[in-house]
């Protein structure tokens, strides 16, 4: 027997999904299906109200349409089931645990109120365009041919005129040359005036920003590269710029071969052209002649002033050092640890503060680095001289003529400031590695610099002696020597004075070996800055715009000096390069073991006659004073026809 059903079923013309096996005593849901059946029959449809309310109205259709079709009715049938509603709230049919029969009321509770899309026929899809939405371009801003102004103006207006002028005339000139070509690809990039003046004024205001006190010279060079390029050149040049705006990534070119196409010894004899005097390049921190004895007395008298006390190179922190350790506790230095950033300083463009490479943090900004000691370095070439004496480069006729040698060093921190740590030299151009060994420093050491010299602790642990018999070979397992002067002997066997020295930078490495050296070939001096001295190219950086390769990428494991004097070296090659190629066209020729300009063709030229002095001689006759008397007679004599005075009697 089922209890009376209560007086509240809000789901009582709703069958029970469970139907007889329901235990509930008091059900919401009607278990009278047959009943339910004879009240609603199939094809009308109304809302669920409380027991006893009247039904809702049918659902009015639009446009006067009649009800559906058995057909559509079938087709609702075989429709998902919609949303149960509840009074007015429209909820989803409820997902009960108990297994719904093949075919309950709820699946014969079809709402006939169909949409209109099941009411009336279908269309056609609608055409393209008019489901597209038309983008309408943005009007393009008309670029005037003037130049922008600048917070800080680099020339006059007049001037800066007078070179976006010349800059839009080359830049006319090479898409006319596009728009005429028969390659697609290359005509593709031609541009509009309006263009052609926008890209004008940008490249004309880039210039101007980056490169304000040599503005001038680098138009003037752009201008002529403009004058020389190719239409070809000019359209691969257009296509990369629209890339990079578009933020795509650009193909990694592979890296540049360098052909000079001289042999070894020919290269040499160029190299010889590139080498770079020595005057004036002690302003620049290099050493060009021996210390004298009072020069380093002044020194030692400083540094015992100062009672070796140094400022830290990392966070400017005065210290104290210890080169023979302290004695009542063997410590080396004082101030406990050091807190500084490793990274430079990077300097955006105003008003934007400064900021560190190594964390992006503003400059005056905590350290981002922990060491365990403070250290130092010295520029004061005198107080080098204190530790390890200069010495010119000796006579070696062992050494071949005609040979070359790029080297580099790598330093670390010690009680003596910054000592040679590894030394690598290799032939030029051919880089057989001549030297490459590990230098125990004199000093104490402090710091490794791993991060930049890239010789770990681990390396000089289980680093061997230097053995001679050993072919010298770029491993990772590096011999080592005991002094910096066993280092420097090894590296002036491989030279003599004659020898040109390829390196970048070479003050620090000719400093750190303590060398003297008449011929020097600096990459640094081969590509000077935008700005001159003292501001300097890196040699990442050229070698990633020249050579096209990516060097010092082991991040804190350090740089590899094998692979910094290789790249100096190629830097140096392309510059012998561009210098023959400019020799040859002017004629010159190798010849007799030497490099001679060209020997004249036509016949030798008359001897002039020779001019007459423009000096005047003197006269070395006596001079007599005439008197009176010889005077009146001389004058007499002249006239003929008056005697001579006679003297009174």
């Amino acid at each position: 027997m089922w209890p009376s059903v209560p007086s509240f079923r809000p789901f009582g013309d709703i069958a029970c999904p469970s139907g007889a096996q329901c235990e509930l005593p008091y059900c919401l849901f009607s278990h009278n299906a047959n009943k339910l059946e004879r009240e609603r029959p199939l094809g009308i449809t109304t809302k669920a109200s409380f027991a006893g309310g009247p039904d809702a109205k049918r659902l009015k259709l639009d446009d006067g349409a009649k009800e559906p079709s058995p057909q559509v009715t079938r087709v609702s049938r075989q429709m998902a089931p919609p949303p149960v509603i509840v009074g007015s709230i429209e909820t989803s049919p409820p997902a009960y645990s108990h297994s719904l029969p093949q075919e309950t009321s709820i699946s014969r509770k079809i709402s006939h109120s169909l949409p209109r899309s099941a009411t009336k026929a279908i269309s056609p899809p609608p055409k393209a365009a008019e489901v597209a939405v038309k983008a309408i371009p943005e009007p393009e801003v008309e670029v005037r041919l003037t130049p922008r102004k600048l917070a800080k103006e680099p020339a006059g207006f007049t001037t800066r005129l007078k070179f976006l002028k010349a800059l839009h005339q080359y830049l006319s000139s090479l898409n006319h040359k596009i728009s005429t070509a028969t390659d697609i690809d290359v005509k593709a990039v031609h541009m509009s005036a309006n263009q052609l003046n926008r890209m004008a004024v940008t490249e004309e205001e880039n210039i101007a920003k980056e490169h304000g006190p040599v503005y001038e010279n680098v138009l003037k060079q752009r201008l002529v590269q403009l004058k020389k390029m190719d239409p070809r050149d000019f359209a691969e040049t257009m296509k990369a710029a629209a890339a990079k705006e578009r933020g795509e990534e650009p193909e990694r070119a592979a890296p540049k071969s360098v052909h000079t196409g001289l042999t070894a010894k020919e290269e040499v004899i160029v190299l010889e052209k590139l080498i770079t005097g020595q005057a004036g390049l002690d302003k620049y921190g290099y050493v060009t002649k021996q210390h004298s004895a009072a020069e380093l007395d002044e020194a030692r008298k400083v540094v015992e002033t100062n009672r070796s006390y140094e400022a830290c190179a990392r966070c400017n922190t005065r210290f104290q050092v210890f080169p023979d350790r302290r004695e009542e506790d063997g410590a080396l230095t004082t101030g406990g640890k050091c807190t500084a950033h490793w990274g430079r300083r990077v300097y955006p463009k105003k008003p934007a503060r400064p900021t560190w490479s190594c964390c992006d943090n503003l400059v005056g900004s905590p350290g981002c680095t922990l060491y365990d000691t403070h250290v130092f370095k010295t520029g004061d070439t005198k107080r080098l001289s204190l530790i390890l004496p200069f010495i010119q480069t000796p006579e070696n006729q062992q050494v071949e003529p005609q040979t070359a040698v790029c080297f580099d060093c790598e330093m670390g921190y010690t009680t003596h400031g910054m000592e040679l740590v590894r030394l690598t030299a290799a032939a030029w151009p051919t880089y057989k590695p001549l030297v490459d060994v590990l230098v125990r420093p004199l000093g104490h050491i402090l710091d490794l610099n791993t991060r930049f010299s890239g010789v770990s602790l681990e390396q000089y642990l289980d680093a061997k002696p230097y053995d001679p018999s050993v072919e010298m070979s770029p491993t990772p397992v590096i011999p080592i020597v005991d002094s910096p002067q066993a280092a420097r002997k090894l590296l002036l066997s491989c030279i003599s004075p004659s020898t040109p020295l390829i390196g970048h930078a070479l003050e620090n490495d000719l400093n750190a070996v303590r060398i003297i050296h008449p011929k020097i070939v600096d990459t640094m001096m081969l590509y000077p800055h935008p700005q001159g001295l003292p501001r300097r190219l890196g040699l990442k950086d050229l070698s990633k715009r020249h050579l096209g390769i990516n060097i010092q990428q082991a991040g804190s494991a350090g740089h590899d000096s094998f692979e910094d004097a290789r790249a100096a070296g190629e830097l140096a090659r392309i510059r012998v390069a561009e210098k023959w190629s400019g020799m040859k066209k002017d004629g010159w020729e190798f010849r007799n073991g030497g490099v001679y300009p060209p020997l004249s063709t036509g016949t030798m030229p008359r001897a002039a006659p020779t001019a007459p002095t423009m000096i005047r001689t003197a006269d070395t006759s006596v001079t007599v004073k005439p008197t009176l008397k010889r005077m009146r007679e001389e004058d007499s004599e002249s006239v003929g026809d008056e005697p001579p005075l006679k003297k009174r009697e």
